[in-house]
């Protein structure tokens, strides 16, 4: 998959329509019904064995599941299939724009505008539930409008049939920033996850800034778990009570006191906002006509200022390969504390344990790096900086480890291997490991209760 094809099965590929670490999506034509599709390549090859026939099985499972589901809220699915060992997704083409591209120069959107987008979202979430379909993605770039009036929701890359036990429960996936305090700690997720992630959009829409917003990853789990979400009304004063405490609900950490669905959601939100004078009736959403800024509060390019675009999907895509889909939130992280390239590097080949697969990174950026890409900041001489020492890993139990990560994943999300993949070297003992990882805690009750469970050092 280094090139683009130039037909996937009987489909033409017209255009590329967005890249990503682990696959592309395409505008294709199809001959046979004479109209244009939408199609999802993807990328199994960097995946071995076992997990990649298992990927496949999920794959189509996501086929099977949403292609059930039609609804006019919901990007129709019309086919499944494989092309050179890949799987491929055939989706309905939709003509519009995401909601980072909607999003208004004012940089949030009136109260009408939102409540009137996410009342149509919560109807897609509600038809796919009742089909036993969990989205467990929802997220501004998974929200496409159209015409100004008709919001589609995509993505069911990663839904999940209540009834499949395909998918392990303790598999973390989603968005970081969308995710539910069940996901963060890799439990099951359900409908009501769903509801959390739409409160995130709905609360993004009106304040123009995130609920639980941090400097990393790992903030911004320990916020999701632990922390309430910033006072809407401080930043948005004139947002009605009533449509504050819907979206309050939605955030709740108990699932149980969250809606008890999305129709019943719908409901309150709509109340609320009709209460306060709202009106819904031929409503249309006026989109600007202009580029999404890299700040925008929903943009999802991982690179800002002078790292560009394709470069950070080269380093995202070669991580990919060593560490799995965590690798696309480390980018993100790293490039928030990286002053240079040569900085960002670094900080990413020290997530890389194995000396070989750290030293193959770093011969493969520098290769980058000298034929001239990379940002602004970047020259042919630069160089990757490499860690003077590969310290020695201590001999730490399997037992310990995984209670271990058990335990900090409760706090921190799923970040917590890789931490303790970085810890563990540096560690004299097992509760001194327990220690260093605690600084990754913000929470002085939580890194308090952590350390309740860390094991005592022997006399």
């Amino acid at each position: 998959m280094t090139e683009d094809p130039q037909s996937i099965g009987r489909y033409r590929i017209i255009d590329v329509l967005g890249r990503g670490a682990m696959g592309v999506i395409y505008k294709a034509h199809d001959p046979d019904i004479d109209r244009s599709v939408a199609i999802k390549l993807i990328r199994t090859d960097l995946l071995n064995g076992a997990d990649r026939a298992d990927f496949i099985v999920r794959f189509r499972r996501e086929a099977q599941a949403a292609g059930r589901c039609s609804h006019p809220n919901i990007v129709s699915i019309y086919d499944f299939s494989v092309h050179d060992g890949n799987p491929f997704l055939v989706m309905e083409f939709v003509d519009g724009v995401t909601l980072v591209e909607a999003l208004p120069a004012s940089g949030r959107f009136a109260m009408e505008d939102a409540v009137f987008l996410m009342l149509q979202v919560l109807r897609a979430l509600q038809a796919a539930h009742a089909m036993g379909i969990v989205h467990r993605d929802v997220k501004p770039a998974n929200i496409l409008l159209t015409g100004g009036t008709l919001v589609k929701v995509t993505d069911f890359g990663i839904s999940h049939l209540d009834t499949s036990n395909i998918t392990s429960v303790e598999s973390v996936i989603g968005t970081p920033s969308y995710m539910s305090p069940e996901q963060c700690r890799g439990a099951a997720a359900d409908a009501r996850s769903d509801l959390f992630s739409a409160g995130i959009v709905l609360y993004e829409m009106l304040a123009g800034t995130k609920p639980f917003a941090g400097r990393n990853s790992a903030e911004v789990f320990a916020k999701l778990l632990h922390e309430p979400p910033s006072d809407l009304r401080l930043i948005v004063p004139d947002v009605p009570e009533g449509v504050q405490a819907v979206i309050l609900r939605c955030l709740n950490k108990d699932p149980r006191e969250r809606f008890a669905s999305a129709g019943e959601t719908a409901l309150a939100l709509q109340e609320a906002a009709v209460a306060h004078g709202a009106g819904y009736a031929d409503r249309t959403i006026i989109m600007p006509s202009r580029p999404v800024k890299a700040d925008a509060p929903f943009a999802t390019s991982t690179g800002v200022g002078r790292f560009d675009s394709e470069f950070l999907d080269t380093l995202t895509l070669k991580l990919t390969e060593i560490l799995g889909p965590i690798a696309t939130y480390l980018v993100r992280s790293a490039v928030q504390r990286s002053g240079s390239v040569e900085v960002l590097c670094a900080s990413l080949a020290a997530n890389i344990e194995q000396p070989d697969k750290r030293q193959r990174f770093q011969a493969e950026v520098q290769r980058k790096i000298a034929r001239g890409t990379g940002g602004t900041d970047l020259h042919a001489s630069a160089s990757v900086v490499t860690p003077t020492a590969t310290p020695t890993v201590r001999n730490f139990s399997e037992i310990e480890l995984e209670r271990l990560r058990k335990t900090l994943t409760q706090h921190v999300g799923p970040v917590a291997r890789v931490l303790i993949k970085r810890a563990a070297p540096h560690a004299a003992s097992m509760p001194a490991l327990w220690h260093a990882l605690s600084a990754h805690i913000d929470n002085a009750h939580a890194r308090a209760a952590f350390l309740r469970d860390a094991p005592i050092a022997p006399e």
